[in-house]
């Protein structure tokens, strides 16, 4: 509940209608908390529909950063704070890096006959941001089509078939 109180302007003794601060909310709405739950979030923040209003969105989350990465889904929070940076080039950069460290390992791994389980850390960390760098560079475009047959005209019997259709579109930058 938002309180007022009046306020009478010394100089010139007019009396105002002011809103009392301390009972403003602190947060944006409860919704915020339940992005961390939200399904589908996409993994930019320039296609998110929580952006703010002026970009297309409606304006809830709390973490919206032009050109960057969404840091609400758990998967990319995690990278972005293992490896640092909210951009996909950073993202790739890190992943060659990590590429050329684990090939290293695996070398040394050939030469003395043994596991090593910094091997097993290192392929499980790319195949993950490998996945993430894949969905961020694959845009996805699904059509529905429904198609209703009825059998007969006295009755109502009608088969309903669907069809859906994904093509997968590659960022080229």
């Amino acid at each position: 509940m938002v309180r007022t109180f009046q306020k009478k302007d010394e100089r010139t003794g007019i009396v105002n209608l002011e809103i009392d601060k301390r009972t403003l909310p602190k947060k944006k709405p409860h919704n915020v908390k339940d992005l961390n739950f939200a399904r589908n979030l996409p993994p930019e923040c320039n296609n998110c529909p929580f952006r703010p209003i002026e970009k297309g969105g409606n304006d809830l989350c709390t973490e919206y950063k032009e050109d960057s990465l969404c840091v609400i889904r758990k998967d990319i929070a995690k990278l972005v704070d293992k490896y640092g940076g909210r951009t996909l080039d950073l993202m790739e950069v890190e992943f060659h890096n990590n590429f050329e460290k684990l090939m290293f390992f695996e070398k040394l791994e050939d030469y003395k006959g043994e596991l090593n389980p910094e091997v097993t850390k290192r392929i499980n960390s790319l195949n993950n941001l490998g996945k993430i760098i894949n969905e961020i560079k694959t845009k996805r475009d699904t059509v529905e089509v429904t198609e209703k047959t009825t059998l007969s005209q006295d009755e109502i019997h009608e088969i309903a078939r669907t069809v859906k259709l994904t093509r997968d579109i590659f960022d080229e930058s």
